[in-house]
């Protein structure tokens, strides 16, 4: 979910050289979007929350456009080169441009040819191609696994993302791998309801650390007395934030170091300045 708000506020950005993700800046390039499962009404009230206005001029809008082995493979490579300055190509979604299966080839070569026969023209036009697709409702410790159908597609992209939507204070992870990538992304996402926009709150793993800190410091300012280590794990996972109890004892160690709490007594911890540590 929000995946659609992403890239049509990515599209924006490329359009109009700005910003994306809250803080990162884009080149500017023209975009042709391909808004397969929308009406023209919903997305243009979508543009006007994200832009405030009207399209921006680099921004080339298509709601209906023909399945890739039926004549829309060559009607994209025409529409690229008459319009070189085209940098960016989103479908939304790629169910709607590949081809319907057939049955006479498995799952996994009609993905593979579907997002094999992109490549050449996005070499041959220099332009990035974003295919959206669904993920699979079966959680995965692999979030590359739960793109649907994925290992065809996997197989024919040169880097996937996925927006993974997790319990917790962030609203979800952005994972990032392939072939331009040096190293893997986890990303931590805010979405901000008011801009509909995401906005990168950092690296996964910090943020997952500063959030269980933070739910250590929640469960310590509801008690009136000091707490030790296996009470707090007790509450920590009565509240939904599951973490082992000696992560949980070496983690309220280091932020009594830090200066986050303080021990009046031995294995026994508090919020600095609080009324049981006065």
């Amino acid at each position: 979910m929000g995946k659609s708000w992403m890239m049509l506020d990515l599209a924006i950005a490329v359009a109009t050289g700005g910003k994306v993700f809250g803080s990162r800046v884009v080149d500017q390039g023209e975009v042709l979007y391909l808004a397969l499962e929308d009406n023209k009404r919903r997305l243009k009230r979508r543009i006007n929350k994200l832009f405030g206005q009207q399209p921006p001029p680099g921004l080339h809008l298509s709601f209906g456009w023909p399945r890739l082995n039926e004549g829309g493979l060559e009607e994209l490579d025409e529409f690229l080169g008459e319009r070189q300055g085209i940098k960016l190509v989103i479908s939304d979604t790629l169910a709607q441009l590949k081809p319907k299966t057939s049955g006479r080839r498995t799952q996994y070569d009609e993905d593979r040819r579907a997002g094999d026969s992109l490549i050449p023209l996005a070499e041959e036009h220099d332009v990035a191609i974003v295919l959206i697709h669904h993920l699979r409702e079966m959680p995965s410790d692999d979030p590359f696994d739960m793109i649907h159908d994925s290992a065809g597609l996997i197989g024919s992209v040169d880097s996937a993302l996925v927006l993974k939507r997790q319990r917790g204070e962030a609203d979800a992870y952005l994972y990032g791998d392939g072939r331009d990538f040096e190293n893997p992304v986890e990303l931590a996402l805010k979405w901000d309801h008011s801009s509909a926009r995401w906005a990168v709150l950092g690296n996964a793993e910090v943020y997952a650390m500063s959030a269980q800190r933070r739910a250590i410091l929640d469960v310590l300012d509801s008690s009136d007395k000091p707490l030790g280590p296996k009470v707090i794990h007790e509450m920590l996972n009565a509240k939904g934030t599951e973490i082992s109890e000696g992560a949980v004892r070496e983690m309220l160690s280091q932020m009594a170091k830090d200066g986050q709490l303080k021990n009046p007594r031995r294995g026994q911890y508090v919020i600095p300045d609080s009324t049981e540590d006065a």
